[in-house]
């Protein structure tokens, strides 16, 4: 009797003290584990927040083609604003093909933030043929050089320590070397890229090519105004053609003269000879 009583406070006394271990668990641990994930995420944010980002690498190019009344005052005016934007000419052709009236063609390095206000300014100086504005962002490319070009100078550093011990025998030193050297070459090649980049970065490209053109109107987008357009298209080329041809002829010239002088006394040696000889008579054998 006494042993059935004890066993029953004991299972009373186990009932009652030990509970749930899943509940047990979650209530003293998830005060805990809260805080620590908080704690992670705000040092994660920190150190996004702490990481130096690259800005935005953009290449900015715009290509003008403009008809002038004056061409003279043209390039007098495209010098001006060139100035006043503190950009420079990188390339400059003329053109005279079309006879009196001039033609031209700038190529423009203009800083960033003057690029919107000199293409604006250019293309009201005639009438806008053609006017066009892209942008290519390089900013993957150049934070992939910067991390290439950080290691390998870094192992370049390296390689120099070991150039500089020398304990190694004469073998292992010359590989090092030239290791070293193709490491240096690797590392001149990207810092030119990135000095190409950071400067098509900063300066801008903008080409104009304007054309003197008394008088012009745009064509009128109407089947009229595209006959019209075709049909004097089709006389430009067929001019041009005819230009081509007579160069062409021009050009060989010289070389039909050479030759003539070439093979002009092969083929009279060649006559005479035949010539001499006469005609071969042939005489039948009687049977």
């Amino acid at each position: 009797m006494n042993r059935s009583w004890c066993a029953l406070l004991v299972l009373w006394t186990f009932i009652g003290c030990g509970a749930p271990p899943g509940s047990s668990y979650t209530a003293a641990s998830a005060p805990a584990i809260a805080p620590a994930a908080e704690d992670a995420k705000t040092e994660s944010a920190q150190a996004d927040a702490a990481a130096p980002k690259t800005p935005k690498q953009i290449i900015y190019r715009a290509t003008l083609v403009l008809h002038v009344e004056d061409f003279s005052a043209a390039e007098s005016e495209i010098k001006s604003l060139i100035q006043a934007t503190g950009g420079y000419v990188a390339q400059f052709r003329e053109d005279r093909s079309q006879g009196a009236q001039r033609g031209g063609q700038w190529t423009v390095r203009i800083p960033v933030p003057q690029f919107n206000r000199f293409v604006d300014a250019a293309g009201k100086l005639g009438v806008t043929d053609t006017r066009e504005v892209t942008a290519d962002d390089v900013t993957e490319e150049y934070v992939d050089l910067e991390a290439r070009l950080k290691n390998k100078q870094q192992l370049e550093a390296r390689l120099l320590e070991l150039v500089a011990k020398r304990t190694d025998e004469i073998k292992d030193v010359i590989a090092v070397e030239a290791e070293l050297s193709r490491v240096r070459e690797e590392i001149e090649r990207m810092q030119g890229r990135l000095r190409y980049l950071a400067d098509r970065v900063a300066m801008t490209t903008v080409q104009i090519t304007a054309y003197e053109r008394h008088d012009y109107r745009p064509p009128e987008a109407t089947f009229a105004g595209r006959v019209a357009h075709t049909f004097r298209r089709s006389l430009d080329l067929m001019r041009e053609f005819g230009e081509a041809w007579v160069l062409i002829v021009v050009g060989l010239a010289p070389w039909l003269v050479l030759i003539a002088l070439i093979l002009g006394p092969i083929v009279w040696y060649v006559r005479r000879r035949i010539r001499r000889a006469g005609p071969t008579i042939v005489q039948a054998t009687p049977a």
